[in-house]
């Protein structure tokens, strides 16, 4: 295990999901920000937390387990240089690898091994390991941008014929899943690596960033983040006229709900008085008690008066002005 080795100035396999519009915690502009910013000198940004940490201090634990389950040869856990695509600029870093010596597996719920995509996967020769830790709930396959589409761009980068997420839930149940390289996934990163490399380039010649279309209303945020006052009303027709009489009105129901909301937890409240449970017909209802650890006096600095544009529309009616 070591730390990211992968230059933030090109595209990575670790990054593809959220460049692919799968990931649910970054979106395409943002990497494609990540990259300039690097091109710049800019320096990285801090991404740590708890949650990572204690996944890379129990890496080598979930692949060797792994590597016992699967009886591989040869496991490898030190890779301290980034791997580089023969055709794409493409790269990875490992945190695994080892040796099949032509076993056959097949998904054994029992031993948590999963084969994904097909009933039996040949591991034959080099293969990928990538380790995963999460807090939700087992799954029988995981999402594509835990894991599966960065596995196979490492396994495309190194030639591997077979790969494996191994992925270590709530810290109590590990889970092999073991992939075959697929070709329409492959094809999709072939794109996805190529569309970004030429945004990159587009910058490097013009200056200017060729954004993706907005995945979302903040990621509208970041590809405009400035508003010109001075410019005049902008005509938008009738039928965008519909969208905010539509956004109006969603915001009345969300209002509605919670106000309604509001009002049933109140009455069980009233009901269940200084009990912590309470049970309902076929549902279990608590009120317990939270503990917050004790915190030390904090000093808030001050800090230097800025604007930035606000994140949700205001919408009302053009004879309100």
């Amino acid at each position: 295990m070591v730390s990211k080795v992968t230059p933030d100035t090109m595209l990575s396999a670790s990054r593809l999901p959220a460049v692919m519009g799968l990931s649910k915690y970054q979106s395409a502009n943002d990497e494609l920000l990540y990259s300039i910013n690097a091109l710049q000198g800019g320096e990285r940004k801090d991404i740590s937390n708890e949650s990572m940490d204690w996944g890379n201090q129990l890496e080598p634990l979930i692949l060797k387990e792994a590597a016992r389950r699967l009886e591989l040869a040869d496991l490898v856990l030190d890779h301290p240089e980034p791997r580089f695509h023969d055709a794409l600029p493409l790269c990875c870093s490992l945190d695994g690898t080892g040796m099949g010596t032509g076993q056959v597996i097949y998904t054994d719920t029992e031993k948590g091994i999963y084969v994904v995509g097909q009933d039996s996967i040949n591991l034959d020769g080099l293969g990928v390991l990538e380790a995963k830790l999460t807090a939700v709930k087992a799954e029988d396959s995981p999402p594509l941008w835990r894991g599966p589409v960065q596995l196979q761009a490492q396994m495309d980068i190194v030639k591997a014929k077979w790969g494996c997420v191994a992925t270590l839930y709530g810290g109590t149940e590990l889970r092999l899943f073991l992939f075959a390289p697929h070709e329409d996934t492959l094809d999709a990163i072939d794109r996805a690596t190529t569309v970004f490399q030429k945004k990159l380039d587009f910058w490097k010649e013009t200056g200017g960033i060729d954004y993706y279309a907005p995945q979302d209303s903040k990621d509208a945020d970041t590809i405009w983040p400035k508003a010109v006052e001075e410019l005049e009303p902008l005509p938008l027709g009738h039928s965008v006229g519909e969208w905010a009489q539509k956004i109006l009105s969603n915001k009345e129901q969300i209002a509605c709900l919670q106000a309604e909301i509001d009002e049933h937890e109140t009455k069980i409240k009233e009901l269940m008085k200084d009990n912590g449970m309470a049970i309902a017909g076929d549902y279990q209802i608590k009120w317990g008690m939270r503990s917050y650890k004790a915190q030390p006096e904090k000093v808030v600095p001050a800090k230097p008066a800025y604007v930035i544009r606000q994140s949700t529309l205001t919408i009302k009616k053009a004879s309100e002005k």
